[in-house]
């Protein structure tokens, strides 16, 4: 019989039903879930569905779902910790609960990182308002703010003076992601400049191996919203080295030893710097984009971690794939999203609706990623994907009115 997978957490299906696929190419599927399975039903052999919140539900899910030489892994950030909790009392193989709990607290993150000596951000965490003023002055404008623990650079603001600073702690300290807590302290820490890239790594027995880097593409400033993810060749570029040393540094400064993981940092003119280091594969599709982009796929790698083998990390090519995420022009009501003509482009590989009729779509900060649709192109190089997209984008045809 084909080894057995348990995924913990579902995402939505136009983000996650390409690992969902992939996995049950290879593996008996099996899911604990928040609510019956809808489309996951396509892949999986068997489910249970219980209260994430309920640290006892999920030990019981697993234990009624797993066998002695069963997987179990996850790539919803907001069942990381209790994923690990669980897997850890049933001695199944995932990151140790101590592990996520530092990736998933962004203070604590940052903490360890400075005892490291590992590039360290200065930074501070307000618990109110005139405090978060305090700490901006004392690092000096510009500063970033953002909420402690949450995800998505959900409530992640630049600030630039103190007023400014005072509306950012505000939009932090009320910001919300899916189940994820809140309320226990907003970050402020300085502006790092450059660039922004993700870099995908697997995890062995502590060895660190880099595999896919992402360069993201930002927008709505002053917040960080992740418009879009490029993936194509770094290994000759000239930050590489230094990137992947604080990469494998801030997994041993944090303790994880398995799994694969999602670090995002800033290219800056003093050299990389960490921004934070989740402990789950990359959400936006970029595990997808790697695979067009190098045919390393990493839900694979992340299954085959989960059951004790050593994942083929050897690319079977060299692509650029991009991932483009379409937004509406203001607050809107979406009436309907048409996607099937930029799906005809070539270059495109993938597209999707994201957003249903009578969905109200805020921009940020007021919304949480409010996407009309995604891209994906992969060609022979980063020109040729920019061209695909455009040229598919503009064939999207999308109804929508003021919110």
């Amino acid at each position: 019989m084909s080894p057995h997978v348990i995924v913990v957490g579902s995402g939505g299906r136009p983000y996650r039903e390409y690992a969902f696929a992939s996995l049950a190419r290879r593996y008996r599927l099996s899911a604990l879930l928040p609510a019956e399975p809808t489309w996951q039903s396509l892949y999986l052999d068997s489910w249970r569905v219980v209260d994430f919140a309920d640290d006892a539900a999920v030990v019981e899910g697993l234990r009624a779902l797993a066998r002695p030489d069963s997987g179990v892994l996850t790539w919803d950030e907001t069942v990381l910790e209790s994923t690990a909790r669980a897997a850890e009392k049933l001695s199944l193989r995932h990151m140790s609960a101590e592990a996520a709990a530092r990736c998933r607290d962004k203070y604590l993150t940052r903490s360890l990182l400075s005892a490291a000596g590992l590039s360290s951000v200065r930074h501070g965490l307000a618990h109110s308002a005139d405090e978060a003023v305090s700490i901006a002055s004392s690092l000096g404008f510009p500063v970033v703010v953002k909420p402690r623990a949450l995800a998505g650079s959900v409530g992640v603001a630049l600030a630039t003076s103190v007023d400014e600073v005072r509306e950012a702690f505000g939009v932090a300290a009320g910001a919300a992601f899916a189940t994820l807590t809140t309320g226990h302290g907003v970050l402020v820490e300085e502006y790092l400049d450059g660039p922004e890239i993700s870099v995908d790594s697997v995890v062995s027995g502590g060895a660190v191996q880099c595999v896919h880097v992402a360069r993201k593409r930002l927008g709505f400033a002053p917040h960080f919203e992740e418009v879009g993810h490029l993936l194509t060749d770094w290994a000759n570029e000239p930050w590489a080295r230094a990137a992947r040393d604080l990469v494998v540094g801030a997994h041993q400064a944090l303790g994880v030893e398995l799994g694969v993981t999602h670090a995002e940092l800033r290219l800056t003119s003093a050299g990389p710097r960490l921004v934070e280091l989740n402990g789950r594969l990359g959400g936006d599709l970029i595990p997808y984009a790697g695979f067009l982009a190098t045919g390393v796929d990493l839900v694979v790698a992340a299954a085959e971690l989960s059951l004790g083998q050593v994942p083929d990390l050897t690319p079977a090519h060299s692509r650029s794939a991009e991932v483009r995420f379409v937004y509406p022009p203001f607050d809107a009501v979406v009436h309907r999203v048409d996607v099937a003509a930029a799906a005809e482009v070539p270059g495109i590989e993938h597209v999707a609706a994201l957003a249903e009729p009578g969905a109200t779509l805020r921009l940020p900060p007021r919304g949480a990623i409010p996407r009309l649709a995604a891209l994906v192109a992969v060609t022979s190089d980063n020109t040729c994907c920019q061209a695909a997209l455009d040229a598919a984008e503009a064939l999207i045809t999308c109804e929508v009115t003021r919110a």
